[in-house]
């Protein structure tokens, strides 16, 4: 029970760590946020039916474990991704047993979830920026599908298919209500609404990575797992914040939203009015700390023999 109550308090840490970070570049890129973009009705409908299939997943996956809807097809595989992404140190535990259609489900349905957000997302983007996104995750998935070798993948498939479950209903509800009729703009318009949106979205894409490397301590170890989520989060906050350094406010902006989609989309158009107001200096440094946290995971995710040559040689 300490062991648990401990780990709780220190995902809590984790998270509020998150958090400040996400309060930050929130408040970096507020400037360019200001305005919400407007969403025809089929867009904002399909947000709307998309958000409740995640919803649903979600709910799923808090009720099964307490009630008799874990025999259903499905129900294992939900509550399955909801302990690994809300508790990855029982990443391992909860994908035990877990049978074969409820492990396709756990990379199907987070898989279908985040594609059909992408293209909300962003609708006038086309496929390519749909490909680049996912082109991102797989290979974060194959790297880690190395370092793991003949270990099981489901724990991890599991942390990560529920955060990124939690994170596109996240961002769902800002395209769910902006439509003409709807009451984002009007949230919008608030700063404290806006910078708590945008830290949170950030958050909820650091926490991603943060599972992921809690969820492979059991079967890599503190070190290398740990040095999995660093490296993780220090390329999800390094690669954007370097584009911008070098190409540009907004350029970069464009782009980056063009291909993670962490940002409102249409973020393009609102740049532009905003043009060289972001200062250069606070987003290098951003990058520079970005790098160096992903050095020091890669050094940490390497295996002990590694370790042992160097020392030989």
């Amino acid at each position: 029970m300490a062991t648990t109550a401990g780990r709780g308090m220190m995902a809590l840490t984790y998270a509020g760590v998150l958090l400040l970070l996400g309060v930050i570049l929130a408040a970096i890129v507020d400037p360019f946020a200001r305005q919400p973009a407007e969403v025809d009705s089929t867009t904002e409908w399909l947000a709307r039916f998309l958000f409740a299939l995640g919803a649903a997943w979600l709910v799923i996956g808090m009720v099964a474990a307490r009630t008799r809807l874990v025999r259903r097809p499905g129900a294992a595989a939900a509550r399955a991704s909801w302990i690994a992404s809300t508790r990855p140190w029982r990443a391992r535990e909860s994908s035990l047993g877990v049978l074969p259609l409820d492990r396709w489900l756990m990379i199907i349905v987070p898989g279908g979830l985040l594609v059909a957000t992408r293209v909300v997302q962003a609708p006038r983007d086309g496929l390519w920026s749909v490909l680049v996104a996912i082109g991102g995750w797989l290979l974060f998935a194959a790297v880690v599908r190395l370092l793991l070798g003949r270990r099981s993948p489901w724990p991890i498939i599991a942390a990560v298919g529920g955060a990124i479950v939690l994170r596109c209903v996240f961002a769902l509800i800002a395209i769910a209500l902006s439509g003409p009729e709807g009451i984002w703009p009007a949230l919008w318009s608030s700063p404290v609404v806006r910078i708590a949106y945008l830290a949170i979205a950030f958050a909820l894409v650091a926490w991603v990575f943060v599972a992921a490397g809690w969820s492979l301590s059991a079967q890599l170890g503190r070190r290398r797992a740990a040095g999995v989520a660093l490296a993780g989060v220090g390329v999800g906050y390094a690669l954007p914040a370097t584009t911008i350094a070098l190409l540009g406010v907004g350029d970069a902006l464009r782009s980056w939203n063009e291909q993670i989609g962490v940002l409102p989309w249409d973020l393009a158009r609102m740049t532009a009015v905003r043009e060289g107001a972001l200062p250069v200096e606070v987003v290098t440094v951003t990058a520079v700390i970005g790098a160096v946290i992903t050095v020091v995971g890669v050094v940490l995710a390497l295996p002990q023999r590694v370790y042992d040559r160097s020392r030989r040689g």
